[in-house]
């Protein structure tokens, strides 16, 4: 009785808790009219785990009617001397155990991760399973086994029958997906198959034929260990042997065996698609001629050793046909292993091009539409060695949008002027454009915007109390924007935007013919209260009784209460019960400072709540701020300006022939399938599909059809803000530096490689990183947002190439790659640094400022193309060792010929034109 109170005492814990749980993620979910796409995933899981139940049950049930098929009339050709028997034991053992580990690993994995893109398939899910600490539960499991073969037996099958059932219902994901993703309308070169196939049903399949394996492999061995172990054969210390009703039963199990062995071989030659193997991604020479074909035959004789199981043979028929079968079966996967190294050897290396430029040229074409690499427009441009005032003057546009202050520096700069407070602190830079002024056509003005976030993690340890931690201090406040290209007097950045509260400065810039009141036209402010954000965050409790701490004002605060309508109401006890279990915070049963008011704000990182909401998205990069001003039908509130644009991806490790990113193995496949925007104040959330063909995201449209909206339905405000990503910009870039060829000859040779360049910055050398900039990618062309790239040959400084990725409509997407002739070395980043630094009059000062208790940083090195010719410009700034902040000291330009460098770009480029106003520094 004590037990079974225990028990239900236990049981109703574990029920309440489950309950809040539920509660609680309902109503997060409902706060954005979402609560059905959560109810639609919680019934995918109900599903998935009811048919795991099912069928551990029924294989419970085969368990039982298996061990009660009559003994009597054992044959006894299967009988077993001591040493046979102890090896029967000892298989049977391990068929329980193995496949137990394997079912409660993905368990494992998908309890943490739903959407782990490794593979949930097969034995690769026990690669890094520590084997070691599993040993000390082998010898109570074999002695549990010997002790209590049925019980123990049975346990261990409904242990690997509830794993089973957790896997089905944590990989909701992975079966939705493939029976609603769309074909593409794309179908790969060898066996026919649609793209979508290999992206989203192949791994489900692999994971439900390696659980159906699993499960009847374990139970079979369970099975068999409760004939093998019934008293008193293991007193006897041999086998007596099966019973006709055993045998017949045991062929229809093996059947069933050979019939999953079949498919699976069958789907493995789908594998071959997707191999890393040899010299081609995917299918090669040898995988087409020698393991399509073996693998093949071993789905045929698996199949075949199937029906001759369970197929009427007269008595000594059956054996000799089971026997080539299972020998056929058996010798293919080691003929497999052993010649497939010989071969290659042999008969590939010698001719390794001839034979492989077929599935080379596959590869190439899949790598290349896997990530949108076919789609980019290229054309051949020779610049002109010397740069003209007639290019100056086709490219104003341009120069006016040329960026002088990086990132780095500005923060750096933005953290000692204007984070005000240690608990606020400015998390990342976003260079962004606004149209400020576009008079004179000379484009929308280039910024850089930073948000004031709240850091908890810097408050003083006295003032880290609950109270402060959840109550008070719940939020960041306002933002700073400041122009990329210019800088005051005294170098340090000039702002359009500054300080905070009502000490808020909004200003115009003289030098750009930019106003006061067209920067408050452009970018409104409103009240900047920013209670999502960037940061890691805790939960946030508001409004409540106590004030929440605003900003200050001069030597005190100005505090204020929450009003918006984001968060979980926490307005019955019965709710702040829940949000105490919920959160493991008994201070949320007492109402204290609670008011019916009071919500619940979870999930303040902006990008953890996508990947809450949508967590079949891969969510990269930093999100960024804008502030604008809504007009017309919108998913937010009216008066909010303040906004995070997140992007969230698409990837897949299935795409057939694809390559691989170079060292991210799970990323064959990539789009950029939505853009997410978060109300900074409420966090009210909407998702935009910003790649409508992509099969992925279509089937997840189909199943969640309220979580999506066209980006043709994101306010006009918000889509002149988004931008290309920079991560899918990376990745992108990666595969371009050897899939720019598509010639399988020249790409087996490997002599036409691309890298990214290095550039000095501050005194370490590293890669140049794409970078924003106003530009126009011709001079008959309007300035537009791009994010550009220089690449260079392998191991040769002299620029290649230039990738520019457009972000204004109604060009946004499109990829421009801007080829440079090989025959005329074209300076690149790292030459032209050297050349920079080498120059005598240009180091000689660089020299006395460094002497004199100052340190240059030489910042980002810029390729901007100008008229016919190509600009090079690199900011140097100015700082104190000792924690000083960065100014903007000079700006060098280089046209690839000649060095100058001036306080400004303007004096810069006069001194590049007449060498006479400035350094003289013409090279040679």
């Amino acid at each position: 009785m004590l037990v079974a109170g225990l028990a239900g005492a236990l049981l109703l814990v574990l029920a309440v808790v489950l309950v809040a749980r539920l509660w609680v993620e309902w109503q997060w979910f409902s706060q954005f009219g979402w609560s059905g796409v959560l109810l639609t995933r919680w019934l995918l899981q109900l599903g998935g785990s009811g048919c795991g139940l099912l069928l551990a049950l029924a294989l419970q049930g085969w368990l039982g009617w298996f061990w009660s098929r009559p003994a009597r009339g054992a044959s006894l050709r299967f009988a077993l001397a001591p040493r046979p028997y102890a090896a029967g034991l000892l298989l049977a053992a391990g068929l329980q155990v193995l496949p137990l580990l394997l079912l409660l690993r993905l368990a494992q994995r998908l309890v943490l991760n739903p959407f782990d893109p490794r593979r949930l398939h097969g034995l690769v899910a026990l690669v890094d399973l520590p084997w070691l600490a599993l040993l000390p539960l082998a010898i109570p499991l074999a002695a549990a086994l010997l002790l209590w073969p049925f019980r123990a037996a049975r346990a261990v099958s409904a242990l690997a029958g509830v794993a089973a059932a957790a896997v089905l219902a944590r990989s909701w994901g992975v079966w939705s997906e493939a029976w609603l993703v769309p074909e593409s309308g794309i179908r790969e070169p060898l066996l026919g198959a649609d793209v979508s196939f290999g992206l989203a049903r192949f791994p489900a399949l692999a994971l439900a034929l390696t659980l159906a394996l699993a499960l009847l492999i374990q139970h079979l061995g369970a099975g068999l260990w409760g004939v093998l172990a019934r008293p008193p054969q293991p007193s006897d210390g041999r086998f007596h042997g099966f019973s006709p009703a055993e045998l017949q039963a045991l062929r229809q199990s093996l059947a069933l065996v050979g019939l999953l062995l079949a498919c699976a071989f069958w789907l493995g030659r789908h594998q071959l698609l997707m191999s890393t193997a040899g010299s081609v991604p995917g299918a090669g020479w040898l995988d087409v001629h020698l393991v399509l074909p073996l693998r093949t035959l071993a789905a045929v004789a698996a199949l075949g050793s199937a029906l001759v199981l369970v197929l009427p043979w007269r008595p000594g028929r059956r054996e000799p046909w089971l026997l080539v079968g299972s020998l056929l079966f058996a010798l293919v996967p080691l003929l497999e292993l052993l010649l497939t190294p010989v071969l290659q050897l042999l008969m590939v290396r010698p001719r390794e091009l001839q034979r492989e430029s077929p599935y080379l040229a596959r590869s190439i074409a899949a790598t290349r539409a896997a990530f949108q690499l076919d789609r980019i427009s290229s054309r051949n441009v020779n610049p002109r060695p010397r740069i003209t005032r007639a290019d100056l003057q086709a490219s104003a546009a341009t120069l006016r949008n040329i960026r002088l202050w990086d990132s780095q520096p500005l923060l750096a700069t933005n953290r000692q002027l204007q984070q005000l407070r240690v608990y606020y602190r400015f998390s990342g830079a976003a260079v962004d454009r606004y149209a400020l002024s576009e008079a004179g056509g000379l484009g929308r003005q280039q910024v850089i915007i930073t948000a004031r976030e709240l850091d908890q993690a810097s408050l003083p340890l006295s003032a880290r109390t609950w109270l402060n931690r959840h109550l008070v201090f719940t939020h960041g406040y306002g933002f700073t924007v400041s122009p990329v290209n210019t800088a005051g007097p005294d170098g340090l950045p000039d702002f359009f935007i500054s300080d905070l509260g009502a000490s808020t400065r909004v200003q115009g810039n003289r030098h750009l013919g930019i106003s006061e009141a067209e920067v408050r036209a452009a970018i409104p402010i409103g009240k900047p209260s920013l209670y999502f954000g960037a940061l890691p965050s805790p939960y946030a409790l508001a409004p409540t009784k106590v004030p929440e701490f605003d900003y200050p004002q001069g030597d005190e605060n100005v505090y204020t209460h929450y009003s918006g309508a984001g968060g979980v109401p926490l307005r019955t006890i019965w709710a702040r019960l829940a949000a105490s279990i919920y959160l493991q915070e008994p201070k949320l049963l007492v109402q204290g400072s609670l008011t019916p008011s009071t919500r619940l704000l979870l999930r303040r990182e902006v990008r953890a709540g996508l990947r809450r909401v949508a967590p079949f998205l891969r969510v990269e990069g930093e999100p960024y701020l804008v502030s604008v001003q809504l007009q017309g039908p919108s998913p937010f509130p009216a008066g909010q300006h303040q906004f995070w644009i997140v992007e969230g991806f698409t990837t897949s490790r299935t795409y057939p022939y694809s390559a691989p990113v170079p060292g991210n193995p799970d990323v064959r496949y990539l789009r950029n399938a939505v853009k997410a925007v978060v109300d900074a104040y409420s966090g009210r959330m909407a998702l935009y599909v910003a790649e409508p063909r992509d099969p992925l995201i279509r089937g997840w449209q189909r199943l969640f059809p309220d979580l999506f909206q066209p980006l043709g339905a994101m306010p006009r405000a918000l889509q002149a803000h988004i931008r290309y990503p920079l991560w899918q910009f990376e990745q992108q870039t990666r595969q371009l530096l050897r899939y720019h060829v598509t010639d399988p000859r020249v790409f087996y040779s490997g002599d036409d490689v691309w890298q990214v360049p290095k550039e000095l910055y501050g005194r370490s050398q590293v890669p140049v990183r794409p970078y924003h900039i106003s530009a126009q990618l011709a001079p008959s062309l309007p300035p537009e947002f791009l994010l550009l790239q220089p690449l260079t040959p392998l191991a040769r400084p002299n620029l290649a190439a230039w990738l520019a990725a457009r972000s204004d409509a109604p060009h946004y997407g499109e990829l421009v790659l801007l080829r440079f002739p090989t025959q005329t070395p074209i300076f690149g980043p790292e030459q032209i640094t050297a050349l920079i630094n080498q120059n005598p009059q240009i180091s000689q000062q660089f020299g006395l400022w460094d002497r004199s208790g100052s340190e240059v940083v030489q910042g980002n090195l810029l390729v901007v193309p100008v008229g016919q010719a190509l600009l090079y410009v690199e900011p140097v700034y100015l700082r104190a060792r000792q924690g000083g902040l960065p100014t903007l000291a000079r700006v060098v330009v280089s046209d690839g010929t000649r060095i100058a460098m001036g306080t400004s770009l303007e004096q810069g480029l006069e001194a590049l034109l007449d060498p006479s106003r400035s350094l003289p520094a013409s090279l040679p």
